[in-house]
């Protein structure tokens, strides 16, 4: 990645910013989902469960820094 330090500055100020009401919808739907998908799950089901949303969690992260650079080399370009 060659503009992590601009990328972390990036993430830094977006997760300072106001959720959008799109967003916070999105996220209640997600989170009434997963509480019913969840409820009757032993505690290796829940181990499971959670393993596989940290693999998913460090994919979107990787995702995220990958789009960032790639919009941070568009705009260098354009300047260019």
């Amino acid at each position: 990645m060659k503009n992590k330090t601009l990328i972390e500055f990036i993430k830094e100020k977006y997760y300072e910013q106001k959720m959008s009401a799109e967003y916070e919808l999105q996220l209640t739907k997600i989170a009434e989902l997963e509480k019913k998908f969840t409820k009757d799950f032993s505690k290796a089901k829940w181990r499971e469960y959670f393993n596989l949303d940290l693999a998913i969690g460090e994919l979107h992260s990787i995702e995220i820094d990958q789009i960032l650079d790639f919009a941070i080399e568009i705009l260098h370009n354009l300047n260019k």
